[in-house]
């Protein structure tokens, strides 16, 4: 398997067949998200009981603060990864409210 980025968006991969994508863990919740074809995603070090999950396009998934995943096409898929934003405010009426807008992940 290789691990090649192969889209001009730092965020977006395309994995061709028998590629895989190590996606490592990060310090906030993201989404990878397969906007072509299908893709298998699996939890590094969950063991022989867990993390496996399958996507196909048009579909989601949230990987969790802290945790790191391999992605391979099925056979092959275009992936987006979208981190969660640093958490900023907005000021309005005396009112401190979160912004809750998705940012691509730059890698």
């Amino acid at each position: 398997m290789s691990n090649q980025h192969q889209s001009g968006e730092p965020w977006e991969w395309t994995l061709a067949p028998s590629t895989a994508l190590r996606v490592p863990a990060a310090g906030r919740m993201r989404w990878l998200v397969v906007t072509a074809g299908r893709a298998w995603l699996t939890r590094s070090g969950a063991g022989i009981a867990g993390g496996d999950v399958w996507l196909a396009a048009g579909e989601r998934h949230a990987l969790p603060a802290g945790s790191e995943w391999v992605a391979e096409g099925w056979p092959q898929a275009r992936l987006v990864l979208l981190e969660a934003p640093a958490r900023r405010f907005s000021v309005g009426a005396g009112l401190r409210r979160p912004l809750v807008r998705p940012e691509p992940c730059v890698a």
